[in-house]
Parts: structure tokens; C-alpha cells; sequence
């Protein structure tokens, strides 16, 4: 079994991981390899019509689908699934999270948010029930759902408190553009009569 398991080069396993996740610059073995055959794996998910996004800067790689205008065919690996509307508003409240962190002066590189400043960020989003567990359940699940999709990483928790790393792909995957058309979306859907 070792034989086999030595017959791939590492970089084989980054590229596995890409299709599966980001990469960061704290993962560093597979960030390293990632720089060091930036061509050969930005070359091999060119060709089956995906893109590396690779940001030295704020250190992370992950892959997309490419899109064209016109009639020009790309190959699909995987269904289009839209997040959920608690999701949407978390990924939308994070974006604007970076926005003021960036701008704050201030040691941390790190932007972390406990999961009570989670929920509390889309809170008001939401009309208020008379069950609790059921709206803290929709608003659980928007955060495992951005857990999953590598927008958020949950770090130890130390004081007992669950806590979240808000990773910077946020800022790549929700551009300027992004952001505002889908700030224009949640209004509408926002006022009663539309």
C-alpha cells in the first residue's frame, strides 16, 4: 500500500484538495507546493474549465468555474446550488465585516467572530418567532454552510465560547460588484409590496 501511496507526487494531492477546498498560506506544506507548481495546476483546471485564484497577498488559492460570454462550451464540474437567504445575508454581513476591519486600524490580521456576533450580525434580518431554537437553528445553519464552503473555519475554543475565523476568501469570492447586487436584491426582498 505505501508503494501506491508514494507512486503520486505531492502535487497531485493539492490539486485533489483544491477540487474539495481552499488552500491558505497556514497550510503550509500544500502552500508551498501550490507556489512551486503554480503553471503545471493553473494549466490542469484551465483545461477542464475551472480557474486557479491564487492571491499571495492575502494567502489563499481556490478554484472557480469559468465563465464566457457568448456560445463558447466549458465543461461544468458541478451543479450551481444557491446559498440559502440566511446564508446570503452572513456571506453579505462578512464582506462588510472586512470592509471595517481592513479600514480599522489595528495589530490582527485575523478577523474572528464568536458564533453569538454570527447570529447576532444577521439577526435583524429576520422576523422574530416565538421559537428560539428554530431561528437559532436557521441561523446555525447558515454558519454551517459557510463552514463547509471554507468561507469561515472554526477555531478552538478556549473560553467555551465557539468561535469562527472569517477567512479572507470572503473578499475574493463577494467582489465590490457582487456585493452591491446582491445588497440591492436583499432590499427589495426586504420591502413589503415587492
Amino acid at each position: 500500500m505505501n508503494a501506491i501511496e508514494n507512486a503520486f507526487p505531492p502535487v497531485a494531492f493539492v490539486k485533489a484538495r483544491l477540487f474539495r477546498e481552499p488552500i491558505y498560506r497556514e497550510d503550509t506544506e500544500d502552500w508551498l507546493v501550490l507556489r512551486g507548481h503554480y503553471d503545471e495546476i493553473r494549466r490542469t483546471f484551465r483545461e477542464i474549465g475551472q480557474e486557479l485564484v491564487f492571491d499571495e497577498a492575502e494567502g489563499y488559492a481556490f478554484i472557480r468555474q469559468l465563465e464566457f460570454e457568448g456560445e463558447e462550451r466549458v465543461p461544468r464540474l458541478v451543479q450551481r446550488r444557491p446559498l440559502s437567504y440566511a446564508a446570503t445575508l452572513l456571506l453579505v454581513a462578512l464582506r462588510e465585516e472586512f470592509l471595517r476591519f481592513d479600514a480599522a486600524p489595528g495589530d490582527s490580521t485575523r478577523l474572528v467572530k464568536s458564533r453569538d456576533q454570527l447570529r447576532d450580525l444577521i439577526a435583524d434580518f429576520f422576523n422574530e418567532t416565538t421559537n428560539q431554537v428554530r431561528d437559532f437553528g436557521r441561523l446555525d445553519a447558515a454558519i454551517k454552510a459557510l463552514v463547509d464552503l471554507g468561507f469561515i473555519r472554526p477555531l478552538n475554543a478556549t473560553s467555551g465560547q465557539d468561535a469562527f475565523e472569517v477567512m479572507r476568501i470572503v473578499k475574493a469570492r463577494l467582489g465590490p460588484t457582487d456585493l452591491e447586487t446582491i445588497k440591492e436584491r436583499i432590499l427589495r426582498h426586504a420591502q413589503p409590496g415587492t
